[in-house]
């Protein structure tokens, strides 16, 4: 008769061990995709940035520099001085071209332009590159000084650089010619940009010398992602008037950066490789 119950208490015995041997394994999994979770979200975005002058195409092919720009592998160009259909003189080789359409397709980015003058018969003005998605894309017309014929521009695009963070990227080239225009135009951008609600990266040609006040000044709360080397002119290289920066200062760190020697503008162009350390993406900025 004792042995009529040993089936049951098999069947009992099977039973707590498969629930023993689930349960761990669940415990497992569970740990283990919370790891992966919390793995991704701490995982910092690296972005490679580069900004550069091209002087109208003048001392280059616009596939000399699609090339180029390729070489540098980044995620998000800024550019300044591309022609639209312009005919000059002195670059007769760039007549009637479509500069940031072209520099789109020779480096397979996608390519966002903001006229700042009509010129030559064409326009001019600058750009932004980007092998990143964008949501929206904003062209600001600067303040212009008394005295000042030309007109300055920032040209500011929403990206997306994942699933998780957005970021503001914003391409400009301020005033040469006047102290007054340059520290209003710049703190018309730095006042635009520091309400964003996303991390921001500007870079440009901000044609102001390191140490002035005009980058000082406006700059004060933003983290510099460049080194000090001078950029201009390409041959001889004096001043540094080519930037890149990031605000908040907390939300952004560098990696490396460089100033590349290379003839194909009278600029030197800047690659920093940086990274989006915030813990939100969105910022609570009133």
């Amino acid at each position: 008769m004792q042995g009529a119950g040993l089936p049951g208490s098999c069947v009992l015995i099977s039973f707590t061990i498969d629930f023993i041997i689930m349960r761990k394994f669940l415990t497992t999994f569970s740990l283990l995709l919370v790891f992966l979770i919390f793995s991704s979200a701490q995982e910092p975005a690296r972005i490679k940035v580069m900004t550069y002058n091209v002087r109208f195409g003048e001392l280059a092919t616009l596939q000399q520099l699609g090339e180029f720009i390729s070489e540098q592998d980044p995620d998000i160009v800024a550019l300044q001085e591309l022609d639209w259909m312009t005919t000059r003189e002195r670059a007769p080789h760039q007549n009637k071209k479509d500069f940031i359409t072209e520099l789109g397709y020779y480096t397979g980015m996608f390519p966002l332009y903001g006229k700042t003058i009509e010129y030559a018969g064409g326009l001019y003005g600058i750009g932004i590159l980007t092998k990143k998605p964008y949501i929206n894309i904003e062209k600001i017309i600067l303040p212009k000084a008394e005295n000042v014929t030309e007109y300055r521009a920032v040209l500011i695009a929403t990206i997306e650089l994942n699933n998780q963070d957005t970021i503001i990227f914003a391409s400009t080239h301020i005033d040469y010619s006047s102290y007054n225009a340059r520290i209003e135009q710049i703190e018309t951008v730095v006042g635009k940009l520091e309400k964003s609600k996303y991390p921001v990266l500007l870079a440009g040609d901000l044609n102001s010398k390191l140490g002035s006040n005009e980058i000082n000044i406006p700059f004060k709360d933003w983290v510099a992602l460049s080194n000090n080397k001078p950029t201009s002119p390409a041959n001889a290289p004096q001043n540094k008037i080519d930037y890149i920066f990031g605000y908040p200062r907390r939300t952004w760190k560098l990696n490396y950066t460089e100033t590349k020697q290379c003839q194909l503008s009278d600029h030197l162009p800047i690659i920093s490789e940086v990274e989006l350390i915030s813990d939100t993406v969105k910022l609570n900025i009133k």
